[in-house]
């Protein structure tokens, strides 16, 4: 098992201190921010969820939220050099950062995860300096309260609290086969987060980021029975993804040197590029992006489309999907659909709960909205398809209709799915019935 670390996915240093490429966003963040902070709630309601399928940068988004709000030097320095205008972050307040990062977290038994738990309560304590000392065998909640507590008195500062990948902890204790250990571990975790609530004032805001929206209330737990949801609002819409635009005037000398490589035009491999890894809709408004890890993986590799984010754990779903084996017919270019993305999704799926799961792990997105304008009212109807060829085939290989090594074959840049017939897992003749 590895322990917790508040910085274990960290790597905005490397890109901002590094003359790689990147698509700078640091407008659309301080909107988001700016929004988070000011925007008018109910009291103690100050949970924001922001969910995103994998290769969408939420690890970067909140470093550089940590970096803006604890005016880290260094960082905001780099990021000012840039910025086409320079950096002014004036309007934005000034806050200690409680930063918990659970990406690279594996446990596998019940002690293990409780351990995950309190290790990042510790891990903070070192960051921050407080000499406070954790204690497995006491309220967790409380100890985290102490340690805001702690924290606030000493700055004279509102916390700000990060959670990325928020719901790695809840896919772990999903695998607990002891039905008492998983919900008491869910209660645990419930309650830890329940602290930065009841801490009231002290704590401006807690953003929860990550891949699936799950639950975060149970039977034993009151948890957070209220979390703003802003993955499908017009202030997140452009957070996180790239648009074709940006594309080309961001990589506009890469995308010249690897077309002609290719044996088309910078346009049509532009178009490539949207049909492999586009499609992502996050706002009524249906402005579609692009997976950054994706396209950026392509350009790194003189153009070549692959599978990428097939690489990407996808452990929870693909265990779901075997174990469910779902009919989604209701689903797949259907008409008057729900907004799904914004749905929760328990720690067994089943049913229709595959439509929101799968959504949110960017299988299949929108392609079509109907609005229904009436004397008194103004509702959304969706249709939902794949996303784009990467993610059919990932949900080829999740479903077992084609073999893993599907990835491994580049995507042609004119016929899609060209080659993926060799793929497909056949029935052995032996097992079937005659």
């Amino acid at each position: 098992m590895e322990s917790i670390n508040s910085r274990g996915n960290s790597n905005l240093s490397e890109v901002i201190l590094t003359d790689r490429h990147y698509i700078n966003k640091i407008e659309q963040l301080k909107g988001f921010m700016n929004y988070i902070e000011n925007s008018p709630r109910p009291p103690r309601q100050n949970f924001f969820m922001l969910i995103r399928p994998r290769g969408f940068g939420l690890s970067l988004a909140n470093e550089a939220i940590e970096a803006i709000y604890s005016r880290d030097e260094v960082l905001l320095d780099n990021i000012d050099i840039k910025s086409a205008n320079g950096l002014n972050i004036d309007n934005l307040g000034h806050y200690c950062v409680l930063h918990f990062s659970f990406s690279k977290v594996k446990a596998t038994t019940y002690n293990e995860i409780v351990k995950v738990l309190y290790d990042a309560l510790q891990s903070l304590i070192w960051e921050h300096h407080v000499k406070i000392k954790t204690d497995t065998g006491k309220d967790l909640r409380m100890q985290m309260l102490q340690l805001i507590k702690e924290i606030t008195d000493r700055e004279q500062k509102q916390l700000v609290v990060l959670f990325d990948n928020y719901d790695v902890p809840i896919m772990l204790m999903s695998r607990l086969e002891n039905d008492q250990e998983r919900q008491n571990c869910l209660s645990l975790y419930f309650e830890m987060l329940n602290a930065f609530r009841q801490a009231g004032d002290r704590v401006k805001f807690c953003l929860l980021t990550g891949h699936i929206k799950f639950s975060l209330s149970s039977n034993i737990s009151e948890g957070l029975p209220h979390v703003i949801d802003l993955s499908f609002n017009d202030i997140s819409a452009a957070l996180t993804g790239f648009s074709i635009d940006e594309i080309k005037q961001t990589y506009g000398e890469d995308l010249a040197r690897i077309a002609p490589q290719q044996g088309i035009t910078v346009a049509e491999y532009l178009d490539c590029l949207e049909k492999c890894y586009g499609g992502y809709v996050f706002s009524d408004k249906q402005n579609k992006v692009l997976c950054p890890y994706s396209v950026t993986r392509a350009l790194d590799n003189d153009g070549e489309l692959y599978a990428y984010n097939a690489d990407n754990n996808y452990t929870f779903l693909q265990a779901a999907l075997a174990k469910e084996k779902p009919d989604l017919s209701w689903l797949i270019e259907k008409d008057g659909q729900d907004q799904l993305l914004l749905e929760e999704v328990s720690i067994n799926p089943e049913g229709k709960e595959f439509g929101p799961l799968l959504v949110q792990q960017g299988i299949f997105s929108i392609n079509k909205v109907t609005y229904a304008d009436r004397e008194h009212s103004l509702s959304w109807r969706y249709r939902y398809g794949f996303a784009n060829v990467e993610m059919r085939r990932i949900f080829q290989i999740l479903t077992g209709i084609s073999h893993p090594s599907l990835r491994d074959l580049p995507i042609n840049t004119r016929v899609f799915d060209a080659g993926e017939e060799e793929y497909l897992i056949k029935a052995d003749p032996s097992t079937s019935n005659t």
